[in-house]
């Protein structure tokens, strides 16, 4: 694998920094210790940090267990991944970025940032810690939370539970949104890659959005658990407050094509490689756009190999297959670019989780519509695509089912976010293990009965039909921290999946 994105990812934005801040150099202290360094310098380093690891390792297997992309049968690079056969070195390099490098980074600037009563730049940090706790919760299960990021006071931190984390989370974000904004200690953050250019008053009104949309996220999460009642309770209450969440994205588009400094995807899939032929169309996506006269989409994520004008795909997992059988040079390949933005949360992502509250907490059909529309459209516009209104008007193949079962309508909405949400598959992959949307086929992608779109096993798979749930421990854990769990199966539920 390719895990050599990091040691750390300050250089990715440093030239950034020297032409917005012209006192950087000015700085006469050790420019490596996050503590000895203004807050809103550190910031950028700690979002592209968060970005690098999400965007980048994440991305790709995320990618893969959704079904978007699948291993080049000519090719070696994830078979692992795409056999469900990860070990607890895959994601050493992650884990160790995440916590001694974004966590803890935004950690001091939390700290540094309360000390100062600077209020925005602590909303910042807490969102964004917030955000790569959540994730690593979702995946890992248990983590280290409560004693984490204590440094040499606690060598050995816990793991907590994901419930004591994700409550520990909505308290934070809670506690950060609390704060008293109008204090005259309140700056802009100019250094900030997510809502930098925006002015004071807009870029909190931004970063309130994020944490609100964050919240959603982490109590839909909850939904098919023996915590739903109370998440979906919560969702109401924040309703009925007026809550606003995000209408546009929450994103990183500042990135060029140069070595360490482009898009994370790109950057570890083709550049680190120097090749981008290892990630083909999964013939599960590829059914389903083709299906629904979806060629926008199609043409905009994939390009034909030389050998193959036509946009076809593998069948999941099919990595094996002899050239003798599929010609080299046939499948499609995912397209990628170095200055395609790393999406925090994206727009239609936010519209699509705005659907599925509003759906559950018992809202109109027709607001319900208005927002999946909402998303389906903006998912479009997400990558600069032409987007057609027919699709989802009436009669469209994308139209919502308003007169339908709740059932019908939980599914169109969480079939349609995983189309969306290519380059973003870790949130489609934990959405399918929490909805069972897509659903998963009874018969081969093969099999003349296969349903377009959905999920097959991976002809590669090596856990008995069993498709895979969580990420492992990390060895670069367990061989420094006592406390570390045993090791779980992949193919074990993560507590809030049904």
């Amino acid at each position: 694998m390719s895990k050599k994105y990091f040691s750390r990812v300050f250089l990715l934005f440093l030239p950034l920094l020297l032409a917005s801040c012209s006192k950087w150099l000015d700085v006469n202290t050790d420019p490596n210790n996050p503590s000895d360094v203004a807050p809103e310098l550190v910031l950028p380093v700690a979002q592209a940090s968060v970005a690098g690891v999400i965007g980048g390792e994440f991305a790709i297997l995320g990618g893969i267990w959704s079904q978007h992309w699948t291993q080049s049968h000519t090719s070696s690079q994830y078979k692992t991944y795409d056999a469900y056969d990860i070990d607890a070195t895959d994601l050493n390099v992650q884990w160790t970025e995440m916590y001694a490098g974004g966590l803890n980074d935004l950690e001091t600037i939390k700290k540094q940032s309360a000390e100062a009563s600077e209020w925005n730049i602590y909303l910042q940090a807490t969102v964004l810690q917030v955000y790569g706790y959540q994730l690593f919760a979702d995946f890992f299960d248990k983590i280290p939370f409560t004693e984490a990021l204590k440094g040499v006071a606690v060598p050995n931190p816990v793991f907590d539970d994901g419930q004591v984390v994700y409550d520990g989370l909505i308290a934070r974000l809670d506690d950060a949104l609390g704060k008293d904004f109008s204090a005259s200690t309140v700056k802009q953050a100019s250094t900030d890659l997510v809502f930098g250019s925006e002015g004071l008053d807009e870029q909190v009104a931004q970063w309130k959005r994020f944490a609100n949309t964050l919240k959603l996220k982490i109590y839909l999460r909850q939904s098919e658990s023996s915590r739903g009642g109370a998440a979906l309770a919560a969702i109401s209450a924040m309703y009925a407050a007026g809550a606003e969440f995000l209408s546009s994205d929450a994103s990183i588009a500042q990135f060029v094509d140069e070595a360490n400094r482009s898009n994370p995807l790109y950057e570890t899939n083709v550049r680190q490689l120097n090749t981008d032929g290892n990630l083909r169309l999964s013939r599960t996506l590829e059914s389903f756009l083709k299906e629904n006269g979806d060629l926008a989409r199609l043409d905009g994520l994939f390009r034909p190999d030389i050998n193959n004008p036509a946009l076809i795909g593998l069948v999941q997992g099919n990595f094996e297959a002899p050239t003798t059988t599929i010609p080299v040079g046939t499948i499609a390949i995912a397209t990628f670019s170095p200055t395609t933005p790393f999406f925090f949360i994206s727009e239609d992502e936010s519209y699509f989780l705005q659907a599925e509250a509003l759906l559950r907490i018992g809202r109109s059909a027709s607001e319900v519509k208005a927002m999946y529309d909402a998303a389906t459209e903006a998912s479009y516009a997400k990558f600069g695509f032409a987007f057609d209104p027919a699709m989802i008007g009436a009669g469209g193949v994308y139209e919502f089912p308003a007169g339908g079962s709740m059932a019908e309508m939980l599914e169109a909405i969480i079939v349609q976010k995983w189309v969306a949400m290519v380059n973003q598959g870790y949130e489609s992959f934990l959405d399918q293990a929490r909805t069972g949307y897509p659903r998963i086929s009874p018969v081969p992608a093969a099999d003349a009965n296969y349903i377009a779109g959905q999920w097959t096993y991976s002809l590669g798979g090596v856990t008995g039909g069993l498709f895979p749930k969580r990420f492992l421990f990390p060895s670069s854990s367990s061989d420094v921290n006592t406390n570390t769990p045993a090791v779980v199966p992949v193919t074990t539920k993560v507590w809030w999946m049904p």
